[in-house]
């Protein structure tokens, strides 16, 4: 891959990406807060629980392809493997439909469980988390892969601007017409307005990959790719609940208006992440094909470039939070300035995680997803012990702490991996102190050229016999 026609194409996308992101975290914003005046203050409880729970179940019945993809896609189209690349593409839709309605299954019989317990719970709650789950694990593929395929608005137009601008208003269509809204019926509107906009994404998908050619059975993708997906989609799920867990967590062990208030001060904390979410995204398949090409000299000056861009923007973000975050609190509900210090910690632990980079696609574009998922399960289990142990003493803020301290160790000991194993940093330790090359080169080598050398062994060591 000609290093000037990378920067290039990164430089671009990432401009793109960057403005999307901009013009959809302000929607976001603008939405969250457009939601908190539309519903009651425990109705915004519900949609905020509710939000948080469909992107870790959404997570779960992924089966890992929203992340998976831009790391096979690339790897199959630059070993010229055009029926494998397309083959993966239907197998992921394929995991993602059966994936969702799993999802929507198990929240129908929670309800029902609940229900027969004696524990009353809103069916048109659960059924939203349901439905928005299984969106949002659709949409989530159908922009990774048009990301792979270099459609950058494409894949994110629909969701980071359009579904933010559309959701509002039909809630607000609703309430005028039936003077209340509760948040089960927000998060089912909110499904409703993603089944059109995903259909036209896997429209596009399925327009760019009709030039490839025949396509291979999704079984012999299945079977090609089962070793990585696994821990990719474990690392998805962890990392879901590390996002968004603490919200469910607070709603769980507080009330719904306690959730309420930690969600805006979650959702204000991560408009910090807007740059790492762009460069890690624009980065992640470039990040795929230089490496299994074996250019690391290149891949380390692109983590240069994305660390620096990174750094800046999100430690000026910060600032602003400090500044102006009681101000930012307020436009959601005056109630919900006296989470001004939970911003401050939340903000804390998503500048740790922007300074450290986009270490989770670095470690799952290459043939770290292994160590990666070990990482994030030990991380996140001593995480939530925390959590459980702090909420029911310190409220919001034994979340925010718990939540904050696992970001900050899964970073250190996910940048220590890197650069011990790989001779490569996405951090800003590594502008400051660029790693060296590994020592033993074999470590840096995809699991697909391992097998065939240990086979190599065996079948000498029997001739040798």
């Amino acid at each position: 891959m000609n290093a000037a026609l990378t920067n290039t194409k990164v430089g671009r996308s990432a401009l793109i990406s960057f403005a999307i992101k901009v013009a959809g975290a302000g929607l976001a914003y603008g939405g969250n807060i457009a939601f908190a005046h539309l519903l009651t203050a425990k109705g915004y409880g519900h949609y905020a629980l509710g939000l948080n729970a469909a992107i870790v179940i959404a997570a779960l019945g992924g089966c890992g392809f929203s992340v998976s993809i831009m790391r096979y896609w690339p790897s199959y189209l630059v070993r010229g493997d055009k029926a494998h690349a397309k083959g993966v593409v239907e197998l992921g839709y394929l995991m993602a439909l059966i994936g969702g309605a799993v999802m929507i299954g198990a929240c129908l019989a929670l309800w029902f469980f609940l229900d027969a317990i004696g524990i009353e719970k809103h069916f048109c709650l659960f059924i939203g988390i349901g439905l928005l789950g299984m969106m949002i694990n659709l949409g989530d593929y159908s922009t990774s892969l048009l990301r792979a395929q270099g459609s950058t608005v494409a894949s994110m137009l629909p969701r980071d601007v359009v579904w933010r601008i559309i959701a509002p208003a039909l809630v607000f269509m609703v309430l005028y017409l039936k003077g209340h809204v509760g948040g089960g019926t927000a998060l089912e509107i909110s499904a409703l307005v993603l089944v059109t906009l995903n259909g036209w994404q896997a429209y596009r998908t399925f327009k760019n990959i009709d030039l490839l050619g025949p396509v291979v059975a999704a079984r012999s993708n299945l079977g090609n790719i089962w070793s990585s997906l696994f821990p990719i989609w474990l690392a998805s799920v962890v990392f879901a609940m590390i996002q968004q867990f603490d919200v469910v967590l607070v709603g769980l062990m507080m009330n719904t208006e306690d959730a309420g208030s930690y969600f805006a001060a979650q959702k204000t904390a991560q408009i910090l992440s807007l740059v790492l979410i762009a460069g890690g995204l624009v980065a992640a398949p470039l990040m795929s094909a230089l490496y299994h090409s074996g250019q690391r000299a290149e891949l380390q000056k692109l983590n240069r470039k994305l660390a620096l861009a990174i750094f800046a923007a999100t430690a000026f973000g910060y600032l602003v939070l400090v500044l102006g975050g009681k101000i930012l609190l307020g436009f959601f509900d005056a109630s919900f300035v006296s989470a001004y210090p939970v911003l401050l910690v939340v903000g804390f632990g998503t500048l740790v995680n922007a300074i450290a980079g986009p270490t989770d696609y670095m470690m799952q574009m290459t043939n770290f997803e292994k160590p990666y998922v070990k990482v994030l399960i030990g991380s996140y289990a001593l995480t939530l012990i925390a959590q459980i142990l702090l909420v029911p003493h310190y409220g919001q803020m034994g979340a925010a702490v718990a939540s904050a301290g696992g970001i900050v160790l899964w970073n250190v000991i996910t940048i220590g991996i890197l650069r011990r194993r790989a001779g490569l940093d996405p951090s800003l330790l590594g502008v400051i102190w660029p790693p060296k090359a590994p020592v033993d080169a074999a470590l840096v080598v995809t699991p697909a050229r391992r097998k065939p050398r240990r086979k190599l062994i065996r079948a000498t060591a029997h001739a040798k016999a």
